[in-house]
């Protein structure tokens, strides 16, 4: 007989998809051993690529855009760094690619520095410089997350950053470390991540870093944290 666990009270079921005890839906005793897979609620996590909310038990991909979901641990404390970044090339989700290429600070506001006043000289010049800056940088980004090399890293520090406020929210500010694997230690950090799953975070969570070969200073942590 196959016997159903309750991820949610615990309690053994012998039928039916809902649990006896708390009517929760049920989780098949996948590896027969006869302990309950899961004895935690299910967490909400706002997928870090197309910002999608998932109930989250041992689910590891977004139901929305398919993307890797940070690890939630048993103890519902804390982030755990999951599963390492894939071998390059990475697939990315289209509509993350957008969204930093195209919703990033630099070019929002070269975009409104240069159609709005597209009759004049100085502006657009302006504009076109600072869209250029920002497809840059969401470039670089993009290049670490598809193609980076990956490490393991350690979250230093983790606030919020009180500067910033939109709707009354404050962005999270991370300071992080890892090792290059010519053994040299890089510090960076990653200022305006609104993604909500960092109030899981706590210093000295271990991170999954990817960062280019050539230049180590370009990284990002994985998945996003934005």
């Amino acid at each position: 007989m196959e016997f159903i666990y309750c991820h949610k009270c615990g309690t053994k079921n012998t039928a039916g998809k809902f649990c006896s005890n708390c009517n929760t839906p049920l989780i098949v005793d996948k590896n027969k051993d006869g302990v309950p897979e899961f004895v935690q609620e299910a967490v909400q996590l706002e997928c870090p690529w197309c910002k999608t909310f998932n109930k989250v038990i041992d689910e590891t991909n977004c139901k929305n855009c398919g993307g890797p979901l940070p690890a939630i641990p048993h103890s519902n404390k804390g982030l755990d760094k999951g599963n390492p970044p894939g071998n390059s090339p990475r697939i990315i989700p289209k509509i993350y690619v957008r969204k930093l290429k195209y919703r990033n600070l630099h070019f929002l506001l070269g975009f409104f520095f240069t159609v709005p006043f597209f009759w004049t000289i100085l502006f657009p010049i302006i504009g076109i410089f600072m869209m250029r800056y920002g497809l840059k940088k969401a470039n670089q980004k993009l290049s670490a997350l598809e193609y980076g090399v990956k490490a393991e890293g350690v979250l230093i520090n983790i606030s919020k950053d009180t500067k910033q406020t939109v709707n009354g929210r404050h962005p999270w500010f991370l300071e992080y470390e890892f090792e290059t694997n010519s053994g040299k230690l890089i510090t960076a950090t990653k200022a305006g991540a609104w993604n909500s799953n960092n109030r899981y975070r706590r210093p000295n969570d271990k991170l999954w870093i990817v960062y280019l070969q050539g230049n180590p200073e370009i990284s990002a942590i994985w998945p996003p944290v934005d």
